[in-house]
């Protein structure tokens, strides 16, 4: 009996068209990505594509249920409308694929991580989407995803063999229709082995975006939503009345010998969130020369943070940790979700239980991310955006740029009841870094526009302040210098590592000691341990702020936590760490000579995550 094969051979080349899609994008992602990849290293990239696969097959055989159950159908029923139905499907499948592996390309270079269910939720805000990036860049995307579609769908109508009559012997039939699915099972599991396959099958190198290339983008999507929606911690590390001890030990209050930064005791509290601004933009901090020179200016008369890092690395993320003291969660946001946000401590309104009247000031649009939300529940008495703004001043992509923002908070301050705290969140620096300033940053390359905005923030910032000290609240007032995240650029940095994630922050202003001005803070900290230190500064409890710190205590435990959405990071005096969620792999940054793990610390790093993805369950 001769073996009838073209029902299956339709099935086979469905796959290996798949599969070498697959292999395509990645082949884009790298050209793409390919300053990220350090000289030398390029064949090391190169198996990228052998330890794909199993994730690739297993995505594969998701794009091929549909189409082998329309085959099933048409071997009892043979209907145009069935290939129809597949055709379109498969076109469907081809096009939506091509979208999300095109968008994922520029997902990557500002994020550092594959694109998720996280990015879905700015869905909701299509405007704020649309201008992450420049016209041109938008059309270019549209044009690059227009040309793959129309190739990808010319080839599959090409090569891949459409439903033929049915199989005539029904042994053939029976053992297709048993077979098949049998090996869908085996290629969605990933093989035989008693768990399914997971992103860490792909994992293979100590270079993370080898292993960011290896991972399918779109298996990683789905997961993504599988695992923003469980209900359960999947950070579970150890018993979690060991998880809260070790916690707990880490913020336990030292006996108080807090250094005094004040010279007041009632300051007002001026906070300035400066969008993206990484510690590689600060010469003193070792950045790069020349890109902020005034804030250079500004540090002579403040206190510079020299160890302060970021918990997130988004905009929502940096504003909860700044002003509730809540780290940001590797795979959710918890600003995201209003029933669970409105439970979060918040500075305001500790201090508006002193007297101390409020305002926010943005230039784009507050709905964005669920910010207006937040704010709303933490109190915020006067919230200004971009509707409050003239039109003449909305010449940025994202609303009005910082020197209108800047002009219009000093402007509200100066009818302020005393005293006051305001909330200043700059967005200049923001993709797609469209300020229109003269600065010596004039090259096209997106690290040179990422300078030149920084460039024109920084020139903000100073007449800001020039203005600022001569209002007759300036003496009294402290003012917090912090950035949202850290960024990639200008050194192009791996965001899972601690340089990516380490921020600018200062504290200055006429309330300031004196002693203070001039000076550096090198203790490790984090942007969520604001709070705490701000209210002990005005000698205020602070036991609301469960992850805040006073880091002005002498005796305080010096670390840091940053997380993504494959890994986090543990940063102190000992040891650096990063944990790797997908290969469950441990690398020990610093110090580069002290390879052996130190339990103890890795074991407050683990307590640490899984405690507070916990509370953030909880709220």
């Amino acid at each position: 009996m001769k073996f009838n094969s073209i029902k299956i051979h339709f099935l086979v080349r469905l796959s290996i068209f798949w599969l070498l899609l697959f292999a395509l994008f990645r082949v884009v992602f790298i050209i793409y990505h390919h300053t990220k990849i350090p000289d030398g290293q390029h064949s090391e990239t190169g198996l990228s594509f052998f330890y794909a696969l199993r994730l690739d097959i297993s995505t594969a055989c998701s794009a091929i249920t549909i189409p082998f159950l329309l085959w099933a159908l048409q071997q009892f029923f043979k209907r145009r409308f069935i290939h129809l139905i597949n055709l379109f499907f498969n076109i469907g499948c081809i096009t939506i694929i091509t979208i999300l592996s095109i968008v994922n390309l520029k997902i990557y270079g500002e994020w550092g991580t594959l694109i998720s269910a996280r990015a879905f939720n700015y869905l909701l805000y299509p405007k704020e989407v649309l201008s992450f990036i420049s016209l041109w860049s938008i059309l270019l995307l549209l044009g690059v995803c227009f040309v793959f579609i129309y190739i990808e769908i010319k080839a599959y109508r090409k090569f891949i063999t459409n439903f033929s009559h049915p199989i005539e012997n029904k042994k053939v039939k029976i053992a297709q229709l048993i077979i098949i699915p049998f090996l869908l099972v085996i290629g969605y599991r990933g093989g035989l082995q008693l768990s399914p396959v997971n992103e860490s099958s792909a994992y293979y190198s100590t270079l993370q975006i080898n292993n960011h290339i290896a991972i399918n983008n779109i298996w990683y999507l789905v997961h993504s939503f599988v695992e923003a929606n469980k209900k359960q911690n999947p950070y579970v590390f150890m018993d979690f009345e060991k998880a809260k001890k070790n916690t707990a030990d880490l913020f336990v209050d030292p006996p108080d010998k807090t250094q005094i930064i004040l010279k007041t005791t009632k300051p007002n509290i001026v906070i300035i969130i400066l969008e993206s601004w990484t510690a590689d933009i600060i010469k003193t901090l070792g950045g790069e020369n020349n890109v902020t020179p005034h804030f250079g200016e500004l540090t002579k008369e403040g206190l510079l943070f020299t160890q302060m890092y970021g918990s997130g690395f988004r905009t929502e993320q940096g504003l909860v940790s700044i002003l509730s003291g809540f780290p940001a969660q590797p795979n959710n946001t918890i600003i995201a979700t209003p029933d669970k946000a409105e439970h979060l401590p918040s500075l305001n309104i500790e201090l508006g239980k002193q007297g101390y009247q409020s305002s926010f000031y943005y230039g784009g649009d507050i709905e964005f991310a669920n910010m207006k939300s937040y704010l709303l529940n933490t109190r915020f008495e006067k919230i200004i955006d971009k509707n409050n703004f003239d039109k003449n001043q909305m010449n940025s992509k994202w609303g009005a740029h910082d020197e209108y923002v800047f002009k219009k908070q000093l402007e509200g301050l100066k009818n302020e009841k005393l005293p006051f705290i305001s909330v200043v969140l700059t967005l200049s620096t923001h993709e797609p870094y469209d300020v229109t300033m003269q600065t010596p940053f004039t090259g096209g390359e997106e690290q040179e526009r990422f300078k030149k905005s920084a460039y024109y923030t920084d020139y903000c910032l100073y007449n800001y302040f020039l203005e600022a000290k001569k209002q007759p609240w300036y003496n009294n007032t402290l003012f917090i210098l912090v950035a949202d995240h850290g960024h990639p650029l200008p050194k192009n940095r791996n965001m899972t590592y601690p340089e990516g994630r380490r921020i600018t922050a200062m504290i200055t202003g006429g309330a300031l000691a004196d002693n203070l001005k001039g000076k550096t803070f090198d203790k490790i900290s984090n942007q969520n341990d604001l709070p705490a230190t701000i209210l002990s500064a005005l000698k205020l409890p602070h036991a609301n702020f469960e992850w805040s710190k006073n880091i002005f205590n002498q005796n305080a435990k010096e670390f840091a936590y940053y997380s993504n959405e494959d890994a986090f990071g543990w940063v102190t005096p000992q040891q650096n760490i990063i944990y790797s969620f997908n290969s469950k792999k441990i690398e020990v940054i610093q110090p580069k000579t002290q390879t052996i793990l130190n339990d103890t610390v890795f074991t407050q790093a683990k307590a640490y995550l899984q405690t507070l993805y916990q509370q953030y369950l909880n709220y």
